[in-house]
């Protein structure tokens, strides 16, 4: 039997892509809030997407604390840049701690 060749071309797979961007766009437009209210419309009150329901309640309820405490500052969302300074001293903990497990402290490049 043949296997179905449905989005295996590049054409399509940039249609798909090119779709899947735009939903995307819209998505990051809506607030949680107007995102329940869609997953409401689509698939019934508070029926299914348990998940993301989770998800964007706790999104509501954590930006309600923070305005209930007044926060003056804005949270903003960091990326982790690969090789960043945070990273780097993580890394530089592991070795460290690793060498004092190995042979009573001493790194394993020191050999007697």
């Amino acid at each position: 039997m043949p296997r179905s060749k449905i989005n295996r071309g590049r054409e399509r797979r940039g249609e798909l892509r090119k779709r899947a961007e735009e939903m995307a766009s819209e998505r990051a437009k809506r607030s949680p809030e107007d995102q329940i209210s869609l997953l409401d419309a689509r698939l019934g009150e508070g029926a299914g997407a348990a998940k993301e329901r989770a998800r964007l309640a706790s999104e509501i309820d954590g930006r309600d604390e923070r305005a209930r405490r007044g926060s003056k500052t804005k949270k903003v969302d960091k990326k982790v840049v690969e090789g960043g300074p945070e990273r780097r001293k993580a890394k530089e903990r592991r070795r460290a701690s690793r060498s004092k497990s190995r042979k009573g402290g001493r790194d394993r490049r020191e050999v007697d």
